[in-house]
C-alpha cells in the first residue's frame, strides 16, 4: 500500500549506514547466534526475515553480496553507498534534516523539532537509538531503561599517550560477573583508552552481563606462545649486542615495546641484554601475554545506544496505538559483525507489515 512517508534525522540521510563495516556496510551475518543478542525473544522476528532473505531483498535491488570467513555479509562492491542507494532509489519519501526533541499525542502524534516546527501524523515509527530517547518520550510515561553507549571503547586512567594511534593484533580477555570473554582481533590505542571491533564486542558483553569497572587483559603476539617467546629472549640474551630497553626490537611496535619494558619495572634497562635474569625474562613474557588495563568509564560515542523501550513490553512493535519501535529503539543489541543491522532490517520489515495490515483492514 502507498503511504505518505516522512523521514526525520538530525544527520544526513544514511550517514550511519555509510560508515558501518569501515565503509563497506556489513549488513548481516549468515551465521547469526541469537544467544549473542541481549534478548533471545527476538528469534522469531529474525527468523521471519533472516540473512538469506535480506540478501535476496538486496539482490532484487541490484546489490550482490558475499560472506567472509566469519560469516559477515558485505555488498560485493565493498561500498556502503551502494546499499544506501538501493534502499532509497525507488522509495517515495520526504526528508527533514532536523533533531526531534519531543513527541506528544493529542488527536494525532505531534513530533516537535529543534527548529520549532511540529509535524503531525497518525503513525510514527521510532527507529534509532538516542541518548535523549527517554526525554523525548517522557509525555507517555512508558517504562523505559536508561540509555547507554554499547559497542564503544573504554577509557583508561593514566593512559600512556605514547601509545596513541597504534594498532595491535591480540587476544582480548576479561571476566564479567564470573563469565569469561575471549576474542581475537585488532585493538586500537586512542589517546586515553582502547578501541576497535574486539573492544566494541567486549563492551556489548559487559553491558549484557555486568557493569564497570572492568579489567581488560591483552595477550599480544597471539601466534607466538610463551615457550617460543622464551626461546627468542634467551637467544637474544646470549647472542645479540644491544641493551635491555631494546629487548623487544622488531617483535612489537617500538612505542608498545617501550611501554611493556616499563611495565616490567626492570630497573637496569640501559644495561646490556646479556645481564637479563631468568626472572626478568619471565616478567617480559608475562607482560606480553597479560598486558592489563582497568577501565571505569566508556566513551560517550557508540555504534549502538541501548535503553529506551523494553522490547518485551511491545505488542506488535507498538507501545501506544500507532506508535511503533524498531531497531535500536527496542533496546536490542548484539556484537559487531552484522548483528545490529540484521535486527534493524528484520524489525523494520515487521513494523512495515503491521502498519500495512492495519491500514488495509480498516
Amino acid at each position: 500500500k502507498d503511504f505518505n512517508v516522512l523521514i526525520i534525522d538530525k544527520h544526513d540521510l544514511g550517514k550511519k549506514l555509510l560508515v558501518t563495516g569501515n565503509g563497506r556496510c556489513n549488513f548481516s551475518n549468515q551465521n547469526l547466534d541469537i544467544s549473542k543478542y541481549n534478548n533471545e525473544k527476538i528469534e522469531g522476528v529474525i527468523n521471519s526475515f533472516d540473512s538469506r532473505q535480506l540478501r535476496e531483498f538486496f539482490r532484487h535491488k541490484g546489490v550482490e553480496s558475499y560472506a567472509d570467513a566469519e560469516g559477515r555479509v558485505y555488498p560485493l562492491s565493498n561500498t556502503a553507498k551502494d546499499v544506501k542507494t538501493a534502499l532509497t532509489r525507488d522509495l517515495k519519501f520526504d526528508f527533514i534534516k532536523e533533531e526531534v526533541v519531543k513527541l506528544v499525542k493529542n488527536k494525532y502524534f505531534n513530533v516537535q523539532l529543534s527548529d520549532g516546527e511540529i509535524v503531525s501524523s497518525k503513525k510514527v515509527v521510532y527507529a534509532c537509538g538516542n541518548k535523549n530517547m527517554n526525554k523525548i518520550l517522557e509525555e507517555f510515561n512508558f517504562k523505559t531503561e536508561e540509555n547507554k553507549c554499547v559497542l564503544t571503547g573504554f577509557k583508561i586512567k593514566q593512559f600512556d599517550k605514547k601509545l596513541f594511534g597504534l594498532r595491535q593484533d591480540c587476544i582480548v580477555k576479561a571476566q564479567v560477573e564470573g563469565r569469561s570473554f575471549e576474542e581475537a582481533g585488532q585493538v586500537q590505542f586512542r589517546k586515553d583508552g582502547l578501541s576497535g571491533i574486539v573492544i566494541f564486542n567486549l563492551s556489548a558483553f559487559l553491558h549484557k552481563h555486568g557493569k564497570l569497572p572492568i579489567k581488560i587483559t591483552l595477550s599480544l603476539l597471539p601466534n607466538i606462545d610463551e615457550n617460543m617467546l622464551r626461546d627468542i629472549m634467551e637467544f637474544r640474551r646470549a647472542n645479540c649486542d644491544f641493551e635491555i630497553k631494546d629487548a623487544l626490537f622488531s617483535l612489537v611496535n617500538p612505542q608498545l615495546a617501550d611501554y611493556i619494558i616499563k611495565c616490567t619495572k626492570i630497573k637496569t634497562i640501559n644495561n646490556h641484554i646479556s645481564t637479563l635474569t631468568n626472572r626478568d625474562i619471565d616478567k617480559i613474557i608475562h607482560s606480553l601475554k597479560n598486558l592489563e588495563f582497568v577501565s571505569n568509564e566508556t566513551y560517550d560515542e557508540a555504534q549502538v545506544i541501548s535503553g529506551g523501550i523494553d522490547f518485551s513490553a511491545l505488542k506488535n512493535f507498538q507501545a501506544e496505538n500507532g506508535l511503533y519501535f524498531c531497531g535500536e529503539a527496542c533496546n536490542i543489541f548484539g556484537p559487531c559483525g552484522g548483528y545490529n543491522l540484521q535486527w534493524a532490517f528484520s524489525s523494520g520489515v515487521k513494523v512495515a507489515q503491521y502498519i500495512n495490515n492495519d491500514l488495509i483492514n480498516r
